[in-house]
Parts: C-alpha cells; sequence; structure tokens
C-alpha cells in the first residue's frame, strides 16, 4: 500500500515541469518584428508591442506581410493603447506596399486630423480620392482636411463634389454648408457664404427656415453688403406643360445668355464657351466632380461679379464652369441654379414660376 502510494507520487513529481515553459511574450519584440517594423515605417517600445493584441497583430503580419485583415486590427490595437500616430502611419505605409485596404486612407485621414497633423490627413485623403473618385463621402474626408489645413480653395471644391454626387440634396448634412460657408468667409466672399447657407434652407424649407439659420444669413450678408435688390420685385416665367423645361435669358458679369431655370441644381452652371464671353476666370487647378443627366463630368469653381434675371440682381455668385466642350445644356449658355436663386423667393403658381425678393 504504501508502496503504491510512492509509486504515484513519483508519477506525478514526473508530469510536472520543473519550470514553466516560455511566454511568446519573452521574446524581444525589436528582434522578433523588425521586418514588420521597416515594411510600416514604424517602431514601438516593448510594452506595447507586448500588449496581446498589438503583439498577435504583428506576429500575422511577420509572417503574412500583406495580411490586409492583420493590419487594420493592428491599427485598432495601437489606438486603444494611445499610439495613434503609428496606427495611421502604419495603415499608410502598408496601402502604398500592398496596394489596400482602401478604406485604411480613410482611417488615416481621421486619426491625422484628431492629432492636429492637418497637412498628414490631407496626403491620406488625396489617396482616398485617389482611389475613388465619385464617393461623395470621401471628398467629404477631404473637405475637412483641407479646411483645417487652411487650403480653402481647394477646400471649396471638395464641399461642391459632395453637393454635386449627393443624389438627394436634402439628406445632405447641414454640417457640409456651414463649412463650406465657412471657407467662403475665411476667403472673405461672405456673399457666397450667405447663399451657401440659404442653398442648404432651400432644399428643405419647412425644416430649415428657423431664427438660427436666418441669424447665420443675416451676418454673412450684413458683412458683405449682399443684398442689392430694393423694394418688392418679381419676375414670372410661364410653364409650358408638366415637367417643361424653363429657359430664361440671364446676365452674367453683364453678358446675356440662356439658362434652364433649374431649382435642382446646386450652382449656377456656364458652359466653358459662355464663361469665357463673360470674362469668368475659374481658379487655376479648380477641379470638381459633376453628376449630370449625361453622365459625371468635370468642372471648376468660380465667382461670378454679377448675375441678372430681369429686375432681379446679385453679385458674387458661386459658379461652375464646365471643363469639358460637351453640349450639357442643350442650345443653352448652362443653368441657373440655386446659388443664384436660393436668394430669391422661388414659387409656382398659376402655370407661372416666380422668382421675387425675399422680404426677410
Amino acid at each position: 500500500m504504501k508502496f503504491g502510494k510512492y509509486f504515484l507520487w513519483v508519477l506525478l513529481f514526473m508530469a510536472t515541469p520543473l519550470c514553466a515553459e516560455p511566454s511568446p511574450y519573452d521574446s524581444d519584440p525589436d528582434k522578433m518584428f523588425a521586418s514588420v517594423y521597416q515594411n510600416l515605417g514604424i517602431s514601438l517600445p516593448s510594452d506595447i508591442a507586448r500588449d496581446s493584441t498589438v503583439w498577435l497583430k504583428l506576429d500575422e503580419l511577420r509572417r503574412e506581410p500583406c495580411d490586409r485583415p492583420a493590419i487594420v486590427g493592428l491599427a485598432k490595437g495601437l489606438q486603444a493603447v494611445g499610439y495613434k500616430r503609428q496606427a495611421a502611419d502604419g495603415l499608410m505605409a502598408f496601402i502604398g506596399k500592398c496596394g489596400g485596404p482602401v478604406e485604411g486612407y480613410r482611417t488615416a485621414a481621421n486619426i491625422y486630423m484628431n492629432l492636429s497633423d492637418f497637412d498628414h490627413a490631407v496626403v491620406a485623403a488625396d489617396e482616398l480620392v485617389r482611389h475613388e473618385p465619385t464617393s461623395h463621402s470621401d471628398y467629404y474626408v477631404r473637405a475637412r482636411a483641407l479646411s483645417a489645413a487652411k487650403y480653402y480653395d481647394r477646400a471649396l471644391d471638395d464641399y461642391a463634389s459632395v453637393i454635386e454626387l449627393f443624389a438627394d440634396k436634402k439628406r445632405i448634412s447641414s454640417n457640409v454648408f456651414v463649412e463650406e460657408a465657412e471657407a467662403f468667409d475665411a476667403l472673405k466672399r461672405p456673399c457666397e457664404a450667405m447663399a451657401a447657407i440659404r442653398t442648404w434652407v432651400s432644399f428643405d424649407p419647412e425644416n430649415r427656415e428657423t431664427s438660427q439659420a436666418h441669424r447665420l444669413i443675416d451676418s454673412y450678408a450684413a458683412k458683405g453688403a449682399c443684398e442689392a435688390n430694393a423694394g418688392s420685385r418679381t419676375e414670372k416665367f410661364p410653364l409650358r406643360g408638366p415637367g417643361a423645361v424653363v429657359v430664361v435669358t440671364a446676365e452674367i458679369n453683364g453678358v446675356k445668355g440662356k439658362f434652364v431655370l433649374d431649382t435642382g441644381a446646386s450652382f449656377l452652371s456656364l458652359s466653358s464657351s459662355f464663361s469665357e464671353k463673360a470674362g469668368l476666370v475659374p481658379r487655376a487647378g479648380s477641379q470638381i466632380v459633376l453628376n449630370t443627366a449625361n453622365g459625371d463630368t468635370e468642372g471648376m469653381l468660380g465667382k461670378a461679379d454679377s448675375v441678372r434675371l430681369g429686375s432681379l440682381q446679385a453679385k458674387d455668385v458661386s459658379v461652375i464652369v464646365q471643363k469639358d466642350q460637351r453640349n450639357l445644356y442643350g442650345n443653352n449658355d448652362g443653368l441657373l441654379g440655386m446659388s443664384f436663386l436660393s436668394r430669391f423667393n422661388v414659387s409656382l403658381a398659376n402655370g407661372f414660376i416666380a422668382v421675387s425678393t425675399k422680404s426677410h
């Protein structure tokens, strides 16, 4: 009996390891992950590398350098332990070497924005837009980065692209128009800032005609002395039938042209040939994506010093100039859109479209 107990004790002793097996976290991360650090252009303190999530993803990338889920997981892990810059830098380097995931550029841009590193945010957003050139959400990411970096002219191009590419204008966030107005104001263009807010209101006046919106409009209008119409004035244009196109004669910088009156268009849009006649020169390098009935095309953002529709007049009106030579407007010179019309009341009654001065 004693011998049996003794024999059992020996077996238990032999089954018990004399020392615990070494943990993988005991390895030197600088040596173990040297290739990963080199590929991602980052370095990490040993204690950060030994975080369980970070270690696991680093090890996956050591074995498979272009493992996309692993880089996404590593970026999340690094953000969780406060190493945000390394997360963004690693994402940028990984995508450059491995070709994706493209959404990593968006993550990197937002991380850089949170770090107030706006120039790097612009670089990441540039890559995002380059890979997804018709995504309104990507243009918005870049617009915010450009505004934060004080590249206001470029930001205005992107805010315009966001608006143009968004199918249902009523659903565009107010942030787009408020930030667009702030960029105009930063460039000392308060009348265009005012029109940006009025355009937002015009897409859903029932819910957006608020005292807060009008205070903002009034502040920009006062700053730019934007209201050029004295008294009550109205211009009426007959409708030729349901869904009929209304073509009006308007003057841009004193030059007459034929324009489709279009309350669904965000901007006054001009053909390139008419813009030359009107002496309207867009900003050099300006580029906007336009979503038209004839497909996507490119335009340039500019400003008309004056626009007149009969007795109605507005100054400093944002315009988009068509970049290519395709005839997008039929036999007309462009679209008379909301960057001009939002400064007036537009109503439909008794077979006419009426455009009149605002009482407010």
